[in-house]
């Protein structure tokens, strides 16, 4: 280093790293897993030697994308921060940072907003592109890279689209899906592979005769079977396999079957296991839930129920009727059954659903009732809770934790590097500081998102809650935080007339 070199940290990104995921694929590869970002790097290198800059730390986001909203990357946020505290983890001050192109770093409005925001905390650092340093402090320049933030996002959305495009015309074509191959076919997953196709088959059958998952996964381990990625054959395997609508030709997309103009279900190009009747009939021998139009749990099931809570209220209501004990001398008490209340089905139209519990049978409320009375205590308390908001300030408990990990693993690389400890003795002791580094930033970035939505004022809640931003889970989330429980006392027998009377909440 020479005096009057800017000091630049440098930023390293790759959306989908197929070598990652892929090890057979990448097998026959000239290339890695990680050599995309490595390659930035090494032309962040030589674009900062052109411009008399030196890079003195690297920030690694590899196989994640920035274009997607729930998508966490550890060393993004991690560079925010040293760039907000104008020093790197080893103690050098930053001058500037140096990507390859502006939409490794952004690609979206928020992000190019923090990154701006950080990095002109310090008017006179810059922003480096091969082209050379830009000042994001100039009218000019923060005009430019505005332009580009708005053109990569319009590239980022017409790449979303073309995926989709491709994935519309591969089904309406009735070929096969992309990605890993399916049991019973070869990798061109329209050839049937025999002793494959011939257990699923069989399993089929078997299983319409009435035999048990278990019998037929015992089955499969006899034959010496595995699933197409080499892992043992179990029930919730063997029940996707056999029930994914592609046994029969039959071609569905995300949990539904894709329909032609006539309604009629497109058949897919490859060779089947079985017929659309057997296919059914195995179908039917589960219950809701458990049956799959596409592989791996938690898809939706042919029945169209999802395996998700499904109504506002479950679990928070504790029912509260008094279940009659009789003691060893003839006396009778009492005791609250106080177990927690689900949704369920009903006939009626005016309350398709009820909150039932399960555990005493002897307490039950409409369900709608109940939404509403808690939508409405949500908003009233929301209301109450704005006028003395105060948004809190939270700290991530473990930062002097990460703190000195980053500085022993800085200060190995150091010794490492003026030759004061061996290469064997570097490459055993760094990885496993590495992976706590890696961890430690990880539950950081993850404490911070979590921290934002706490920090969210409630007029803001509300505002969410009633334009229909937050879906069941969030609404639930909010629930949860607010009541510790809500108790429900039982109704009067032969009175249909909801009661609100009956729910009284506790709160946190």
């Amino acid at each position: 280093m020479h005096p009057g070199e800017p000091f630049l940290i440098a930023y390293s990104r790759i959306s989908d790293d197929w070598r990652k995921h892929n090890k057979k694929k990448a097998a026959t590869s000239s290339w890695a897993a990680g050599k995309g970002v490595a390659n930035q790097h090494r032309r962040n290198d030589r674009n900062a030697a052109r411009h008399g800059a030196v890079i003195v730390h690297r920030y690694t986001d590899n196989d994640l994308s920035a274009a997607k909203r729930d998508v966490v990357r550890p060393d993004f946020q991690a560079m925010l921060r040293d760039l907000r505290r104008g020093l790197t983890p080893e103690g050098y001050p930053v001058h500037g940072i140096i990507v390859v192109d502006q939409d490794r770093a952004q690609r979206t409005d928020r992000d190019w907003e923090d990154l701006v925001e950080a990095l002109t905390l310090v008017p006179s650092r810059r922003f480096y592109t091969p082209s050379g340093p830009m000042d994001l402090t100039d009218e000019a320049e923060i005009l430019k890279t505005g332009v580009m933030a708005v053109v990569n996002k319009v590239e980022s959305l017409k790449k979303k689209r073309r995926i989709r495009d491709w994935h519309q015309d591969r089904i309406l074509d009735g070929l096969p899906h992309s990605g890993p191959r399916p049991f019973g076919w070869k990798e061109d997953r329209e050839t049937l592979e025999p002793e494959e196709a011939e257990y699923l088959g069989w399993s089929i059958d078997e299983r319409i005769k009435g035999k048990s998952m278990t019998t037929l996964c015992a089955e499969a381990k006899k034959r010496e079977l595995t699933g197409s990625l080499g892992g043992e054959i179990v029930p919730t395997t063997l029940t996707q396999m056999m029930t994914a609508p592609r046994v029969c030709g039959y071609r569905a997309n995300r949990g539904e079957l894709v329909l032609d103009d006539d309604g009629s279900p497109i058949v897919g190009v490859w060779e089947t296991v079985t017929t659309p009747e057997k296919w059914r009939a195995v179908c039917a021998t589960f219950g809701d839930g458990s049956t799959y139009l596409a592989r791996g749990s938690g898809t939706r099931s042919i029945t169209g129920i999802p395996k998700t809570v499904k109504y506002l209220g479950s679990s928070l209501l504790r029912c509260q009727y008094r279940i009659p004990e009789e003691k060893s001398d003839g006396t009778v008490t009492t005791r609250v059954c106080n177990a927690r209340i689900a949704g369920v089905r009903a006939s009626s139209k005016r309350s398709p659903y009820v909150y039932s519990c399960s555990k005493c049978s002897h307490n039950a409320i409409s369900g709608p009732m109940v939404d509403k009375l808690l939508e409405r205590l949500v908003l009233t308390k929301l209301k109450q809770a704005e006028a003395t908001y105060i948004k809190p300030e939270m700290s991530w408990p473990k930062e002097s934790q990460l703190r000195q990990k980053a500085d022993k693993l800085a200060g190995l690389e150091a010794q490492w590097s003026s030759d004061e400890i061996s290469d064997a003795m570097f490459y055993r002791l760094a990885p496993s500081l590495e992976k706590e580094v890696r961890k430690l930033q990880r539950e950081r970035a993850q404490f911070e998102l979590a921290a934002e939505s706490k920090q969210e004022a409630p007029n803001e809640v509300a505002r969410k809650w009633l334009s229909g931003e937050y879906d069941l889970s969030q609404k639930r989330q909010v629930l949860f935080e607010m009541f510790a429980a809500v108790q429900v006392l039982p109704g009067q027998r032969g009175n249909k007339t909801p009661n609100p009377k009956r729910l009284i909440p506790v709160w946190n």
